[in-house]
């Protein structure tokens, strides 16, 4: 069973998507933000991190930023309600796997999981 790990400062939102990606079989765990997320993805090795974009302590921008430094091969999709062409293309150049808006919706986040988690699998 695939493990995702969501990071959202917000406690509902964090509820709110496990509550969907368990309904639909995942495990989950959560953090607050961006930095006790990094140390989930270095101790619990997640299969996808799903992780808000504007957080207090370490945003986003820091958590991929962190990720790409350390070498972590883990997909990330960024939650955001910035609709903004500039902030999209700077979360995929720092190697976001995708960006999805907020509110999320399950028939948009679910068809994507799938191919993020096996972004990263070998044949």
């Amino acid at each position: 069973m695939p493990k995702i790990l969501v990071i959202d400062d917000s406690k509902f939102q964090r509820k709110v998507i496990s509550a969907l990606l368990e309904s639909e079989g995942y495990s989950v765990i959560t953090a607050e933000n961006g930095n006790s997320g990094f140390d989930l993805v270095l101790n619990e090795s997640p299969d996808l991190v799903i992780c808000d974009l504007l957080m207090p302590e370490l945003d986003g921008f820091g958590f991929l930023e962190k990720i790409r430094q350390n070498n972590a091969n883990v997909p990330v999709i960024i939650l955001t309600s910035d609709i903004q062409n500039t902030t999209r293309k700077r979360c995929l150049d720092m190697g976001a796997y995708t960006i999805l808006n907020k509110p999320l919706a399950k028939e948009t986040l679910l068809p994507v999981l799938g191919l993020a988690i096996g972004s990263t699998k070998g044949p």
